[in-house]
């Protein structure tokens, strides 16, 4: 890829350059200790270190979104959000954002979120937790920037730079810097299906379900994870339809009509967590969307770790 050297101040230049027509968001660490994403005032404010608590999923996904509201006879589609600018993103939230761009692929309210999302991209320092892949592309992002040095990764990006065109060096060919990666421990795909599937009777899955709490901390602060209910309220003459993120660890995600439940234990929900994590369903089958970052190993009340989780079946195989 092709990149530009950059003054000392690029930074606040571009916030100030993006603020003009978009919400300028950042991962910043508050006095409490806690990263969070967060109106951005100054570059200097961002978090070289610390990925936020809650990722950007939050806001092309919030937490609580409207889809509708009937009032009598009247019909409100949802409030058109304003578009948003996240910068300081760090590749493995990049990287999860492209997935949640195809899981979410036919959601109209999703891309409309999604497509005047603007991502400025930069390196991080991996923490104790992270474990991230190796990709053969770069995740998308508009620009990314390090070290007085801008990438543009799209149209938006490029169009931007030509802003700043008079502050900019010439166009040199230099690679994207990319996360330091620690060893991929995922095997292939083939065989990480078979190894789920035929583990369902390890007794290693009820011996971490014993740990679990079902707290769904793991899923809540997951980039990934994406499951959502869908609820009616009725005041009066009002009906409103939402969207609510859910969690595949509650005993109600599963429950059903009739009172049955397709997943009633610890274990069956710690499987299916993992199914999902590292197999995918439908059009996604077989797309691991674990992306290292280690949100769910630092937030997990009682240390479960994915990845060591998978290892130990893949050293019980081999025993």
């Amino acid at each position: 890829m092709f990149c530009r050297t950059c003054p000392d101040d690029f930074g606040d230049r571009l916030l100030q350059a993006l603020a003009v027509d978009h919400q300028v968001l950042g991962a910043q660490q508050g006095s409490d200790g806690v990263c969070r994403i967060a109106p951005l005032h100054r570059w200097g404010d961002l978090s070289r270190e610390s990925l936020p608590l809650l990722p950007a999923k939050k806001l092309v996904l919030p937490p609580q979104e409207t889809l509708w509201t009937l009032a009598g006879d009247d019909y409100l589609p949802p409030e058109t959000p304003r578009p948003v600018a996240l910068l300081g993103v760090f590749s493995c939230d990049l990287f999860a954002l492209d997935y949640l761009d195809r899981a979410f692929a036919d959601d109209s309210l999703y891309r409309s979120r999604r497509a005047p999302f603007f991502l400025v991209g930069t390196p991080c320092v991996p923490g104790e937790a992270c474990f991230c892949p190796s990709s053969s592309a770069p995740p998308s992002f508009d620009l990314f920037v390090d070290n007085g040095r801008v990438w543009a990764g799209s149209t938006r990006g490029k169009e931007l730079l030509q802003v700043f065109a008079g502050l900019l060096g010439t166009a040199e060919d230099a690679e994207l810097p990319k996360p330091a990666h620690g060893e991929r421990r995922f095997p292939p795909g083939e065989d990480l299906a078979r190894l789920h599937r035929e583990s369902a009777a390890d007794p290693l899955w009820s011996e971490t379900a014993r740990r679990c709490l079902s707290c769904g901390a793991c899923s809540a602060v997951c980039p990934t994870c994406a499951c959502f209910d869908v609820v009616d309220t009725v005041a009066g003459e009002e009906v409103r339809r939402r969207r609510q993120w859910d969690n595949c660890f509650f005993y109600s995600h599963a429950l059903v009509a009739g009172g049955h439940n397709f997943r009633p234990t610890r274990k069956e929900r710690l499987r299916f967590r993992f199914e999902h994590k590292l197999l995918g369903f439908g059009a996604l089958r077989g797309v691991v969307s674990c992306v290292g970052c280690g949100r769910c190993r630092r937030n997990c009340p009682v240390d479960i770790d994915i990845s060591e989780v998978l290892q130990s079946l893949v050293e019980r195989e081999g025993s």
